[in-house]
C-alpha cells in the first residue's frame, strides 16, 4: 500500500474519532438544547415587558410575584412555556455543575470573596 494512500486513511480515521468525541461530548449536547429553550422563550416571551414587569413590582414581592406567575402560567394552559423553562433552568444548573466539578479535576481553585 502507498504511504500517502495510508497516511490519508490514518488522518481520516483520527478526524472522525475526533468528530465522534465531540459529538458524544455532554457539554456540547447541554449548549445545543439550551441554546434552543433560549430561543423558543424568546420567541414566546418579549424580555422587555418582563423586565417592566419585574420593575413594577416592589423590590421584596419580586420571589412571589414570579412564584405566582409561574404557578398562573401552568394553570392557564401555558404549559409548553412552564416545561421549556424548567428545562432552560435544569440545563443550565447542570451545565454550571459540569463546569465547576470540571475545574476541581483539573486542580484549579475556585476563589470566593
Amino acid at each position: 500500500m502507498d504511504t500517502k494512500i495510508m497516511q490519508k486513511q490514518i488522518m481520516r480515521r483520527v478526524y472522525y474519532s475526533y468528530l465522534i468525541s465531540i459529538g458524544t461530548h455532554s457539554m456540547l449536547w447541554r449548549g445545543v438544547f439550551l441554546g434552543a429553550t433560549a430561543v423558543l422563550l424568546a420567541k414566546w416571551l418579549h424580555v422587555a415587558s418582563i423586565f417592566n414587569n419585574f420593575l413594577s413590582v416592589p423590590v421584596g414581592a419580586v420571589p412571589k410575584y414570579v412564584a405566582n406567575s409561574f404557578v398562573n402560567a401552568a394553570t392557564h394552559g401555558e404549559i409548553m412555556t412552564v416545561v421549556t423553562i424548567v428545562a432552560s433552568g435544569i440545563i443550565a444548573l447542570s451545565s454550571g455543575f459540569q463546569i465547576v466539578r470540571s475545574l476541581n479535576w483539573r486542580g484549579a481553585s475556585i476563589q470566593v470573596a
